[in-house]
């Protein structure tokens, strides 16, 4: 999903904005959607020097491993009503060595370095 972000804009920026013309690049992204923008930055990096704002809303920058109960437990049911890569990679179940999974290497990226502000707002949900 990421790759298909960059894509999209790349694409908007090529068609409605010439690249000299470009001032400032920020994005902002609910729950999943944080996660998709994340994905997107390194095939981004030609706009490195226009990026101003990386904000997200609720979304699981560290996935959904130690999470509520009431949480698991729809991640469970989730996981057994529809096989989705998606729900493997939150729950780092997608690679046998946690070093391995998507989120892990994710956090290892350093394109985020290149934004000027960044907000990560979250709430905690109690059992």
């Amino acid at each position: 999903m990421g790759i298909r972000l960059a894509s999209e804009v790349k694409s908007y920026v090529d068609e409605w904005i010439r690249d000299t013309n470009l001032g400032r690049l920020s994005f902002i992204g609910h729950s999943l959607g944080g996660l998709i923008i994340r994905a997107a930055l390194p095939y981004l990096e030609c706009y490195s020097s226009k990026m101003h704002l990386f904000m997200t809303f609720s979304s699981a920058h560290l996935g959904y491993m130690n999470s509520s109960r009431i949480i698991e437990t729809g991640m469970w049911l989730m996981r057994q009503w529809k096989r989705s890569k998606c729900l493997q990679e939150l729950s780092f179940a997608d690679a046998s060595d946690i070093k391995d999974t998507f989120l892990f290497k994710l956090s290892k990226m350093e394109v985020n370095r290149n934004f000027n502000q960044y907000r990560f707002l979250n709430f905690h949900l109690r059992d």
